[in-house]
C-alpha cells in the first residue's frame, strides 16, 4: 500500500466499542429455514509455530487435484527488526500439521497484502507486496508473485508485476470452458485517479498480462477492490467500494458503496459499473472517539461469492458485511439472483445477541452443494468487547436464512494483550532512501493497525463440502493462526419438538458396535507450545491425541498416567533420581501415577477422530518441586471405543488390531 493510499484509505476504517442500543425492525431479521440442518465444528488447530510473534490478515485455499493439501498465508511480526513479512503455510493432511515458508523479498523488504491460491492443476500460487525501492529510492509496493509445483513446500523465484499497487485479490477459473486455468489478480493503483486494473496469465502464472483498466473513481472517490468472482460460465466479476477521500469528504461520509463489474472475454474487457448494496458506519466524530478509546473492532471490507456450480443456486452472488444501521456493528447479508443486477434487501445473519455486542470481519463461502457459509469476529460473550470468538453460519437455502451461529473458536481472543501491543519500528510506507536531518523511528503495533485480526481472515469450502475456518486468534498472548473444520450436515427430516438445530446431536454408531479398549498403538501425543511460570513452578503442556491408524477412533477419550520412570533412560544412568512433577488438574482429582486426563470433549462436534486428524489440545498443568529443574518424564495409556470387527472377519483377514486374541485369549482392556 502507498503511503497516499495508505493515508486515504486508512482515514475511512472505522472503529466501534460503544453500549448504545440496537433498534432492528422485523425486515431486518434473519428468516427461519424451511429445512433443517447441523453445523458441526471440529477441534482449533494451532497452524503457526513460527513463535510467539502476531500473525495477522489470513487467507486460505484448497487444492482441487489433492483434497487434503491447504494452503495458508498471513501477514507476520517476523522480520529481524520485529516489523512485518508476509509467510505461507502449507498442510499436506488436511489442516493437522502445518509447514511454513519465508519469501527473500518478504524478509528483506517487508510486505502487506498476502494472497494464496490453487490453480486449476493443483499449482499453489501465492502474492503480496513488498516495499522495494525504485530507480528514485522511493519506497514502492512491489507486486510479486510465486509459485509452488509441491503443494506450497517449496517456492520458485519471484515473478515481478511492477509497483505502486495495493490490496491485490487472486482468483482462478476452476471450470472447463476455454478461460480455464486462467489466473486473476485484481488491484488497486493510482492516485488521485483510484483505478482498479485486472492482471491475467493463461499459462499457470508463469507469465502475465496487464493490469487491464477495469474501474476508476475518476478523482471524485476513491476505489477498491475485493473478492474477484468467476461464474459458471467463466464470466469474471469484479467486486469494489467506494470511499471518500480528503479531509472535509470523510468527515461527512458514513456510507461505502459496493459496486460490481463484469467480463465475459476473460478480463479482456469489462462492463460499466453495478451498484451493490451500501454498507453504514458511524460518522467521523464517533469514529474518532471509539478510536482513542482504543477500540480494536473495525468495519472492514465486505466479503462477496459465488455459486458457481450448485444446480439450484447457480450463479448467485452473495454479500456479507459488518455495519452499524442497527445500532452495534452486525453482520449484514444480501444477495443477487440475477448475476449483480440487483439485490436483495440486507438483513441480519445472525440477530440474537445483547445489544452492546459486536460482529465485525465477515467472510463468506459457497461450497459445491450450494450451502452458503459466512464466518466473523463475534464480542457476545465479553460485554466490556475486548475479546471475541470466532463464529459460523450456513444458509442452506441460497441465503433466505440462515442457521442458528455456533462458536467456531473453543477459547476467547484477547486482541488487547500484551504482545499485540508492542510498538515495532516500522519504516515501510515513507523515506525517500536520502539523508535526513534528524533521526526518526516510526512503530506500528499489531494492535493499532490489525486490531481485528487484519483486513481479512480465511474461509474456503473444501471438496467433500466441508467448510475450513482460517484466523488470527490470540487466547495465548499473540495473534496466531488456528483453523477448524465446519461440517454442515443436513437433516432427511425436521428435529422433534423442542430440538434445535446446530446443536451437537446425538452422534456416534450405536453403543454395541463399538467397543472400548486401549489405543496403545492407534494414537500418539501432540504438542503444542508450552508455557511455564517460573514464579509458581507451573508448566502448562498443551496436549492433543492423533490417530496414527487407518481406522477412526471414537470417545470417550482419556489418557491416564501411569508412571514417571524412564526404564530406558535408568539403563544407562541407573543412579540418576527422576524429577516427578505434581500433576494439578486430572480430571479424578489425581496428582501422580493414576490421574487421568479427559478427552471427552476434545473431538467438539466431531463423532470420531479420522485417520491422521487431532483432537482440541487439553492442557496439562504441572508442577515442579525444584523451580529450575524441568526436565520430566511421563509413561501413560489412551483409551477410546474403535468399532467392533466381526470374528469371523478377524480370522479371515489376519486381523491384529483391537480386539484381536493375544496372550492366553486375553483381550486389551
Amino acid at each position: 500500500m502507498t503511503k497516499k493510499m495508505a493515508s486515504m484509505f486508512l482515514a475511512i476504517v472505522v472503529f466501534f466499542a460503544g453500549t448504545s442500543a440496537s433498534l432492528i425492525g422485523d425486515k431486518a431479521k434473519p428468516a427461519a429455514p424451511d429445512k433443517t440442518a447441523r453445523i458441526l465444528v471440529g477441534p482449533n488447530v494451532l497452524a503457526s509455530r513460527d513463535g510467539e510473534i502476531p500473525h495477522v490478515e489470513l487467507m486460505v485455499a484448497t487444492n482441487p487435484k489433492k483434497p487434503k493439501n491447504l494452503l495458508g498465508t498471513a501477514i507476520t511480526f517476523s522480520r529481524r527488526g520485529g516489523d512485518t513479512a508476509c509467510k505461507v503455510y502449507a498442510s499436506q493432511d488436511r489442516g493437522c500439521t502445518w509447514v511454513d515458508s519465508s519469501f527473500p523479498e518478504q524478509m528483506e523488504f517487508g510486505g502487506v497484502d498476502p494472497q494464496v491460491a490453487f490453480g486449476l492443476n493443483g499449482t499453489a500460487y501465492f502474492c503480496a507486496l513488498s516495499f522495494v525501492k525504485d530507480e528514485t529510492g522511493r519506497t514502492r509496493a512491489g507486486l510479486h508473485f510465486y509459485r509452488s509445483e509441491d503443494g506450497g513446500v517449496s517456492w520458485g523465484p519471484k515473478i515481478d508485476l511492477g509497483y505502486s499497487y495495493d490490496h491485490e485479490q487472486i482468483v482462478v477459473d476452476h471450470t472447463y470452458g476455454k478461460y480455464a486455468g486462467r489466473v486473476y489478480i485484481a488491484t488497486l493503483y493510482g492516485y488521485p485517479e483510484y483505478q482498479i486494473g485486472v492482471f491475467r496469465s493463461d499459462d499457470d502464472g508463469k507469465s502475465w498480462i496487464g493490469p487491464v483498466k477495469a474501474a476508476s473513481g475518476l478523482g471524485k472517490i476513491g476505489i477498491n477492490c475485493v473478492d474477484p468472482l468467476i461464474l459458471s460460465d467463466e464470466t469474471l466479476v469484479i467486486p469494489y467500494v467506494d470511499f471518500p477521500f480528503g479531509p472535509e469528504k470523510i468527515k461527512l461520509s458514513n456510507t461505502s458503496t459496493i459496486w460490481t463489474i463484469a467480463s465475459s472475454d476473460g478480463g479482456v474487457t469489462f462492463s460499466p459499473p453495478r451498484k451493490a448494496p451500501t454498507q453504514v458506519y458511524d460518522r467521523y466524530e464517533e469514529r474518532e472517539k471509539k478510536r482513542k478509546a482504543g477500540s480494536f473492532v473495525s468495519l472492514g471490507f465486505p466479503s462477496l461469492a459465488a455459486d458457481s456450480y450448485s444446480e439450484d443456486f447457480k450463479d448467485r452472488l452473495y454479500a456479507a458485511w459488518s455495519d452499524v444501521r442497527f445500532g452495534q456493528p452486525r453482520i449484514l447479508f444480501s444477495c443477487s439472483i440475477d448475476r449483480g443486477t440487483t439485490w436483495t434487501e440486507p438483513s441480519l445473519v445472525c440477530g440474537d445477541i445483547p445489544e452492546w455486542a459486536s460482529q465485525y470481519l465477515p467472510e463468506v463461502a459457497v461450497n459445491r452443494q450450494g450451502i452458503v457459509g459466512v464466518t466473523w469476529y463475534d464480542t457476545r460473550e465479553a460485554e466490556t468487547t475486548d475479546r471475541c470468538r470466532q463464529y459460523f453460519t450456513a444458509s442452506i437455502d441460497g441465503g433466505r436464512s440462515f442457521l442458528p451461529a455456533v462458536s467456531v473458536s473453543s477459547e476467547p481472543s484477547f486482541p488487547g494483550s500484551e504482545i499485540n501491543l508492542i510498538p515495532v519500528p516500522m519504516d515501510l510506507l515513507s523515506g525517500s532512501g536520502q539523508a535526513q536531518p534528524t533521526l526518526r523511528l516510526r512503530t506500528l503495533s499489531a494492535y493499532s493497525r490489525w486490531g481485528m485480526g487484519g483486513d481479512y481472515l480465511g474461509l474456503a469450502a473444501e471438496s467433500d463440502g466441508a467448510f475450513r475456518v482460517f484466523w488470527a486468534d490470540s487466547r495465548d498472548k499473540a495473534f496466531q493462526i488456528y483453523t477448524a473444520l465446519v461440517r454442515v450436515v443436513l437433516d432427511e427430516q425436521k428435529p422433534e419438538a423442542g430440538a434445535k438445530a446446530g446443536v451437537k446431536p446425538d452422534m456416534g454408531p450405536e453403543p454395541d458396535k463399538t467397543e472400548q479398549t486401549l489405543l496403545s498403538n492407534q494414537v500418539a501425543l501432540a504438542y503444542d507450545p508450552a508455557r511455564y511460570d517460573l514464579q509458581t513452578g507451573v508448566l502448562t503442556l498443551p496436549v492433543r491425541l492423533r490417530n496414527i491408524s487407518s481406522q477412526p477412533i471414537y470417545g470417550p477419550l482419556k489418557v491416564k498416567v501411569k508412571g514417571f520412570l524412564n526404564e530406558e533412560m535408568k539403563k544407562y544412568q541407573p543412579y540418576l533420581e527422576p524429577n516427578i512433577p505434581e500433576i494439578l488438574n486430572s480430571a479424578n482429582g489425581l496428582r501422580g501415577a493414576g490421574a487421568v486426563f479427559d478427552y471427552a470433549a476434545a473431538l467438539r462436534d466431531f463423532e470420531m477422530l479420522d485417520p491422521g486428524a487431532v483432537t482440541e489440545a487439553v492442557a496439562w498443568k504441572l508442577k515442579f518441586a525444584n523451580r529450575l529443574v524441568t526436565d520430566f518424564f511421563i509413561e501413560a495409556e489412551a483409551t477410546g471405543c474403535v468399532m467392533k470387527v466381526e470374528e469371523s472377519k478377524k480370522e479371515a483377514s489376519g486381523w491384529t488390531g483391537p480386539g484381536a486374541t493375544v496372550r492366553g485369549d486375553r483381550k486389551p482392556q
